[in-house]
This record gives structure tokens, C-alpha cells and sequence, in this order.
């Protein structure tokens, strides 16, 4: 059911931001073949290297995020790598056991492109896939901005394994299980873990290691985790340690996926992060 509640709320959210301001297509799509991504390029037409964003989505799965991305952002003269990174042919069919290093490889790929500006690469995300946005970014220091939208500020289980969703070099990174029950409802399995101060601290991104602007865009009545709760933490964690970027947090009186009111401020918001701080 976890899986089904974020596709239908995502897709929707993604349908009606996309849709929300439609422009002519200034860019073009190119196939990806680097390693094993599963990704396509949208490169706005330009007579000099362009900054890059890397785009990907949640529970969702697929590469159909990436995509709803590159068509809102790339009109607006920044290419979008839009990446799947489980439930696609050739990786991981579920959200569980995630190579980072599948992530650098997309960073990689992006910064030896001759038409990629390799200092302005950025990285946006939602949701679960939020979690891989700040490992990447707190990894990797070409990331010199990040959105991301009803994230955690920490690693969670897989799906379907009992095992954190990510590794890196082999290792698990420290995530969180839910708490309670499958009969109770997922606001509260998530709420509970969180309230293990030990183990939440432990399973924390290192925000302070990103090395660019965050905008943070949660939703006040998100029915599936405390995206606004984390989004202050987040906010609060790096004002207490003087980060020297800018951390933005705008919050909508929502659920999870938002809605058709809220879309076109949220768009505006994303492509003008990145338009401004790329």
C-alpha cells in the first residue's frame, strides 16, 4: 500500500505542476549510455555549456519523474539528466540495497558531457528519492545546489528487505525501520521511528558536508511522513552549525503530493532555485 499511496500522490503532484505553465520546446532529448543509468538528457538549445540538474523520483519508481522534470526545467535553459534508479531494465527492480555509487556515476556522466557546465550541477528530488538527493549531495561536492520536496532528514528501510534502501562501498547506510504495525497508518509508523532519538541521529544525513543552496519544499498536512516537521529540523540543524549556504524552506497547507492551487508557485520556485543559484 506504501508503494501505491506514493505513486498515485507523486504522479499527480508531478501531472499538475507539469502542466501547470506549458511552453515550447527549446531543448532536445538525448538516449544515455554510460555504465548502467538508465537516464535520457533534456539539453536546452545553447551555444555554450549549460548547468545540469539530476532529476529522479520516489517510491514511484521509473524514470516518469525524471522526465515531468525535464520538460518543466529544461525550457528554462538548464539541461536535466532524468534518471530512474530502480524498476527499470537493468537495475534494481525494488527500492532496497541502492548503490550510491550508481548516483556519482550520473554526476560523473553529467560533468564529461562537452555541452554540461561541470561547476553548476544541481540535483532535485522527492519524497524517498530525497533521501538519495542529500547522500549524493553530502557525498559529492560537485552538487552545488539542491531541491528537494517532502524529504527526510534521514535514511530509511527498503521496501522490501528489512535493510536500509541504500549503500555505499558495499555498506549499509544507517536508515530507519517503521514503527508500529502494518494496520497503522504510515504518518504515525514514520513519527514513531523518528522519536528514537538515537537511532534517527544515527540514520541523519550529513547536511553539513552539501556544498550549495537547499530549498526544502514540504507539505503541513502530509498524510505519509513528517516532511515539514523534518524540513524544519533540517533548517534548524544547519542554522545551529552557521552553514554558510542558503537553506530555504517554503511549506504548503497540503498533503503529500500538494496540489493544483500550490503548482505553479512550486514550479516557479524550483526552475528559479536553479536558474539562480546555476
Amino acid at each position: 500500500m506504501y508503494k501505491s499511496v506514493q505513486f498515485l500522490l507523486i504522479t499527480i503532484a508531478l501531472l499538475v505542476i507539469q502542466n501547470a505553465f506549458a511552453e515550447d520546446a527549446t531543448y532536445s532529448i538525448e538516449e544515455v549510455s554510460y555504465k548502467n543509468l538508465v537516464a535520457e538528457l533534456y539539453l536546452p538549445k545553447s551555444t555554450k555549456a549549460v548547468p545540469v540538474v539530476i532529476a529522479f523520483g520516489g517510491s514511484e519508481g521509473g524514470i516518469g519523474t525524471g522526465k515531468a522534470n525535464g520538460e518543466m526545467i529544461a525550457p528554462h535553459g538548464v539541461a536535466v539528466l532524468a534518471l530512474a534508479y530502480f524498476d527499470a531494465p537493468g537495475i534494481s527492480k525494488t527500492l532496497d540495497q541502492i548503490p550510491l555509487e550508481y548516483f556519482l556515476d550520473a554526476i560523473d556522466y553529467v560533468a564529461t558531457h562537452k555541452r554540461i557546465n561541470v561547476n553548476r550541477i544541481g540535483v532535485v528530488a522527492g519524497s524517498r528519492g530525497s533521501e538519495a538527493a542529500f547522500l549524493m549531495a553530502s557525498l559529492d561536492k560537485r552538487i552545488k545546489s539542491v531541491v528537494v520536496t517532502t524529504p527526510s532528514k534521514v535514511a530509511w528501510y527498503g521496501m522490501t528487505k528489512a535493510r536500509s534502501a541504500w549503500t555505499y562501498q558495499n555498506k549499509d547506510i544507517p536508515a530507519l525501520s517503521l514503527g508500529l504495525s502494518k494496520e497503522a497508518k504510515l504518518i504515525d509508523r514514520f513519527s514513531v521511528a523518528l522519536n528514537d532519538e538515537k537511532k534517527s541521529n544515527e540514520a541523519q544525513f550529513n547536511f553539513e558536508e552539501i556544498n550549495g543552496p537547499i530549498l526544502l519544499i514540504s507539505a503541513e498536512h502530509d498524510q505519509v511522513w513528517p516532511s515539514y516537521k523534518m524540513s524544519n529540523d533540517i533548517k534548524a540543524y544547519l542554522e545551529s552549525l552557521n552553514f554558510k549556504h542558503a537553506v530555504i524552506h517554503n511549506a504548503y497547507k497540503t498533503g503529500h503530493g500538494f496540489s493544483q492551487e500550490t503548482a505553479p508557485e512550486i514550479k516557479l520556485s524550483i526552475i528559479n532555485h536553479f536558474v539562480k543559484t546555476l
